[in-house]
């Protein structure tokens, strides 16, 4: 294993790091969060914003330090675009906005509408307690 990747355990998805954070870029790498909530697409988006922002905040970062967010909405068509954007501003600097990619799909995990991994960068102090934290033998 290497020592330069700190492996944040997946507090909901067995078999999976929430994160995994490289000591040497000091960038945070996302796993895929997602809320199920097939009936209500826009609180269901609200849901995984939320998701994604405790996944970072467990990396030691915050959604101003997004550098790419990767987005895979279900069945993708103009009215969930524009709700997805709408729910997206709402929640991330729009003046700063990471590098992203929206792709339309046909199914997810766990029947999610919505999934969003991401790229975050780490300040070198909050990465070394969180290296302290996770530190694997």
């Amino acid at each position: 294993m290497s020592s330069r990747l700190v492996r944040v355990p997946a507090p909901v998805v067995p078999g999976i790091s929430d994160s995994v954070l490289d000591l040497q870029s000091n960038l945070l790498y996302v796993s895929g969060v997602y809320v199920p909530d097939p009936e209500d697409m826009e609180r269901s988006m609200r849901l995984t914003f939320g998701a994604l922002e405790e996944a970072l905040h467990r990396g030691g970062t915050t959604f101003s330090s997004l550098v790419r967010v990767n987005v895979f909405i279900k069945h993708l068509d103009e009215e969930k675009l524009q709700t997805y954007r709408r729910v997206r501003d709402a929640v991330i600097d729009t003046k700063n906005l990471p590098a992203s990619t929206v792709v339309g799909v046909h199914s997810l995990y766990n029947n999610a509408v919505l999934e969003i991994d991401a790229i975050a960068t780490v300040e070198p102090q909050a990465a070394s307690i969180l290296a302290a934290k996770h530190r694997q033998v």
